[in-house]
Parts: C-alpha cells; structure tokens; sequence
C-alpha cells in the first residue's frame, strides 16, 4: 500500500439544534476552503466532557442559544482517508437566545427543515458533515 499522512486530532461534536421546526445554523468563514459557510455549530470534545456535554456548550458558544435534550444520534469518521477524528452528531432542543456569540461567527440564523434542504440541494450548504448532520437529524427528530 502506498504511505499517506494520516493528521489525528481530538474527537468532536457536531450540533444540530431544533428550535421550534427551524434549524439553528451559522455563518463562519472557513480557513480552509477560505470561505464563508453556512453550517451547524462544531467544535472539539474538552477532556472530561462527553459528547452531549460539549455539544450544550458548543451550541451556547457559538449562537447564544440555551439548549436540552442533547442525545447523540451518529458518529461519523471524518475524512477517513487522512484524517483520523470522529465526529459526533448531536441533536438538541434549542431554548432562546440569550448569550453572546463567539466572535468568530458572522451570523446566526433559524432555517426551516424545508429551507436547509433546498439549499443543501442548491449548493449553499456544502460542508460535508452539515449536509450529513442533516440527513442523520432529519431521520431521528
């Protein structure tokens, strides 16, 4: 077999929040496809925490919603031919807004189950794992 470069990193959780039929998504520039991106809050697992643990506090991070009822619905590898992650897919109930946003985020916004799948099929969500979160959501709210 020919060698690749495998890149490890920490486990992480992807968070697809239902508040009331509409999704909780995001706009955030991307470093590396160097582009904004509509998609559902992420970020790494902390040492300690499971998975729903961190996706309550990624979700509050990052669109200042509260939220209950984190229950893992997958896990996935991301891009398992040179990335060596898991990524968990975690749907929450989302509360209301009533904290601050990371900085890094451009936009919070609420999209319609119908609306986010228009445009997964339109091309404006195309962030593999969000496109994938979706799907997984979808079966499992």
């Amino acid at each position: 077999l020919p060698s690749y470069w495998i890149v490890e990193k920490p486990s992480y959780v992807l968070v697809v929040g239902d508040r009331e039929g509409d999704l909780v998504m995001i706009r955030e520039y991307r470093p590396g496809s160097g582009k904004t991106h509509l998609s559902f809050p992420a970020g790494f697992i902390d040492d300690g925490e499971t998975p729903e643990q961190a996706a309550l506090r990624e979700f509050r991070e990052e669109t200042g919603f509260s939220a209950t009822n984190a229950r893992v619905i997958g896990v996935m590898d991301a891009q398992a031919g040179w990335l060596k992650v898991a990524c968990h897919v975690v749907l929450v109930d989302a509360g209301e807004q009533t904290g601050a946003v990371d900085v890094e985020i451009e936009e919070v916004l609420l999209v319609s189950w119908a609306e986010a799948l228009s445009k997964i099929l339109g091309g404006e969500i195309t962030e593999m794992h969000s496109v994938a979160g979706f799907f997984l959501a979808r079966e499992n709210r």
